[in-house]
Formats: C-alpha cells, sequence, structure tokens
C-alpha cells in the first residue's frame, strides 16, 4: 500500500488516483491487460457505461445495438466490478473486452486466464482471444466453459499456442472478451488474471 491516494496494484501496476497517474512497470505479453485489471481492482465504481465506451482504462461492455440492454456497473475494494443487466429484448451477444494491446506472443508457449465469479443464477459463459488483423479480427475461444453460481467459483483454462491456427503470434490489438449470455441478469466478477508461458 502507498498511502490513501494511491496503491500497489498487482503485477507491478501503481495507481495514484487523482489524476489517474497509472505506471506499469511489467513488461510480459500480458501486462497491458493485468495492468487495466489492477486499476480497475483499485477503483470504486457505480455507473452505467454505454456499449464500447470504457468504464475503466483499457476495459468496456459490447452490447449489440438492436438490443434495449441497459448495464449497471459497481466495483468496489476487492472485487474488481458486479454487473447487473435489464433488458426486454435481448440482442445476439453481450460482452466484457479487456484491451492487451499489440500482447506479442511470438515467445510464449501457452495463453491462459483464472477468474473467479459469483452470480445470482447459474449460468456459464465462454472466453475468448480476439486478435486484429488488417481486415477485421480473429476470434479463438477457449475450450471451457466458465460456471457461475451463487458461491464464489474460481475457474482457469489456457490455450497451447502451437497447437492453435486461429492465434497469430503477433497482432496490432488484442482483447480477452468474456462472451456472457444475452439475456445476463446480474454477475460479479470478483478476480481476473491472465498469465502466459
Amino acid at each position: 500500500m502507498i498511502g490513501n491516494d494511491g496503491a500497489m496494484g498487482l503485477f507491478g501496476s501503481v495507481m495514484k488516483f487523482g489524476g489517474l497517474m497509472k505506471h506499469n512497470v511489467d513488461f510480459g505479453a500480458e501486462a497491458q491487460a493485468n495492468h487495466a485489471l489492477a486499476v480497475l481492482r483499485a477503483q470504486n465504481l457505480d455507473c452505467q457505461p454505454a456499449d464500447a465506451k470504457r468504464f475503466s482504462p483499457g476495459i468496456f461492455l459490447s452490447i449489440d445495438p438492436e438490443s434495449d440492454s441497459r448495464a449497471h456497473v459497481t466495483s468496489t475494494a476487492g472485487e474488481l466490478l458486479n454487473l447487473e443487466m435489464t433488458t426486454e429484448r435481448p440482442g445476439r451477444w453481450l460482452s466484457l473486452n479487456i484491451e492487451l494491446g499489440s500482447c506479442d506472443l511470438s515467445q510464449r508457449d501457452v495463453m491462459g486466464f483464472v477468474c473467479k465469479t459469483r452470480a445470482d443464477e447459474t449460468i456459464t459463459f465462454q472466453a475468448c482471444l480476439r486478435s486484429g488483423q488488417d481486415k477485421g479480427f480473429q476470434d479463438a475461444f477457449f475450450g471451457k466453459r466458465v460456471i457461475s453460481y451463487s458461491g464464489p467459483s474460481t475457474h482457469a483454462d489456457l490455450v497451447k499456442l502451437e497447437e492453435r491456427d486461429d492465434i497469430p503470434p503477433q497482432a496490432p490489438w488484442r482483447e480477452l472478451i468474456l462472451f456472457f449470455p444475452p439475456d445476463l441478469r446480474q454477475l460479479t466478477l470478483i478476480d481476473l488474471s491472465l498469465f502466459g508461458v
């Protein structure tokens, strides 16, 4: 802890909240995403984010514009976020997107994530690594679905990069995307981090 106006986050991230000054001293391929998550972890949020608008640096919701879904995001110290959705007409997709920057994977053998979640109603969702291309993007889904229920549950998954032809070693940008059920009502993302070896 650095005092009342700042905090030493996980993964070598330091935040000073007054002007959201952020210093990331982790140079791993996952550094940008883990730093963004550390910034979110240290904030107290209460907002209604619009589609594709960052509610924390590097983190945003993607909501099908054909739906009438509305999001309410809160975040308190020790938990990443609580997401509550209101909808009468679910869309085709609903996702939480975490920006990874260019995230060079050429020196990695595996890429993975660990998350801890809780939900009022039992739900499952999928995680995806999206890699930007000259025209569009390439999605690569992790093999296991995340299951969330009333008690805290921890999930880990990884991909072996040499076995995948849908994850280019280098890309101009990447995102880790959590694809939630479009009719999601509530989910608490207690914690999330990425790793690579």
